[in-house]
């Protein structure tokens, strides 16, 4: 679902976002109306509070949150090493131990 704005923008909108403005947009705005909508033979009825009906919620084992935690820090350790502030530090620092 695409949407104009008033700057000439488009705004693109992901599906669940598309269900969700269209029942906002039937129920005349009001989000009190699209929760208690009797509708129920719309085809639009099971996404109306934007959620997937019946998803299922992953678990995260420890084994993925190790490698993720790892991934976190080599990027990090990454960006610190690449970063301006560091070679400025370290030639700030050798220049106050020759003084």
């Amino acid at each position: 679902m695409t949407h104009e704005t008033n700057n000439g923008k488009i705004h693109l909108y992901s599906p669940m976002k598309a269900i969700r403005r269209k029942c906002l947009d039937c129920c005349c705005g009001s989000s009190q109306e699209v929760r208690s909508c009797h509708i129920e033979d719309c085809a639009l009825h099971p996404y109306r509070l934007g959620k997937r009906p019946g998803a299922v919620k992953r678990e995260v084992t420890p084994a993925q949150i190790e490698r993720l935690k790892k991934a976190r820090e080599a990027l990090l350790n990454a960006r610190i090493s690449s970063s301006p502030l560091i070679e400025n530090r370290e030639n700030l620092v050798g220049i106050q131990n020759e003084g």
